[in-house]
């Protein structure tokens, strides 16, 4: 592919405080320490069980949400340090970051409903960026989700997800604006744990580049590490890891809505 081509449509997609391949980072990262793993039998749906995914159960661990990430190596992202506030309910409420923060809105039956996420500019204020609404099956998942990017609070891209599934775990998501693509592509475990996640990208359907997520657990079967390489040409090797703590939470992000 001719890399003219692509650093145009970066150009066209880029404001000032940010550049093409931190949106990409953005959407490969953007719910990266917010989750735990359901563990679940191969046929078994986790939304059948509301008290696994009530009480915490996004890593397979009852009782357990996600405190904190931070970036142990590799090229800093726009994530290096992430803080997890709740609501009483276990629903999300609010992550902050070094660069910004993000407001969650949720539905009354726990599901994520919206998020906004706002960036702090040169001039120190916080600008709306991104704001992503979901859709939901009957079992709870989300199966679409469109969202919007802000430059000084003017829309200048809109994109699509379509989720996938079988036997209750996510397959698969297809990310669009009608120009880039990006496809993920999900692998578990016996215990079904997810291992990897594949992320394929392409520009006006002609591929671009590709990379893996590796995924490790502590013992109690909590996310212990997220590895991956970097965007930038001569790509690092990011590793984040998780701080949890006791609490109740009502999402499955990387079931579900994780688009890494």
């Amino acid at each position: 592919m001719n890399s003219n081509l692509v650093n145009q449509e970066k150009s066209k997609r880029t404001s000032v405080k940010f550049s093409f391949k931190s949106i990409l980072m953005l959407m490969a990262t953007i719910m990266m320490a917010l989750v735990t793993l359901t563990s679940c039998d191969e046929d078994k749906d986790p939304s059948d069980d509301p008290d696994e995914i009530e009480n915490g159960g996004n890593g397979g661990v009852a009782g357990k949400r996600l405190k904190s990430t931070v970036q142990t190596s590799g090229t800093l992202d726009l994530f290096g340090m992430e803080e997890y506030t709740y609501n009483s309910d276990g629903t999300l409420k609010r992550r902050d970051y070094d660069t910004g923060y993000t407001i969650y809105t949720n539905n009354a039956d726990g599901t994520l409903a919206k998020l906004e996420a706002y960036y702090k500019s040169e001039n120190g204020k916080f600008d709306l960026i991104y704001e992503w609404n979901f859709s939901h099956d009957t079992n709870k998942k989300p199966i679409t989700m469109s969202g919007t990017y802000y430059n000084n609070g003017t829309p200048f891209s809109n994109m699509n997800w379509d989720f996938t599934y079988q036997n209750g775990r996510k397959t698969g998501i297809k990310e669009t604006d009608g120009t880039i693509i990006n496809v993920y592509e999900y692998s578990y475990d016996s215990q079904g744990r997810l291992t990897q996640t594949s992320e394929t990208t392409y520009y006006n359907e002609k591929f671009v580049h590709s990379r893996t997520f590796n995924y490790t657990y502590n013992s109690d079967g909590t996310l212990q590490k997220v590895v991956y390489p970097s965007l930038d040409e001569n790509p690092t090797t990011i590793t984040k890891e998780f701080t949890w703590e006791n609490g109740k939470s009502t999402y499955n992000f990387i079931p579900d809505y994780a688009l890494w």
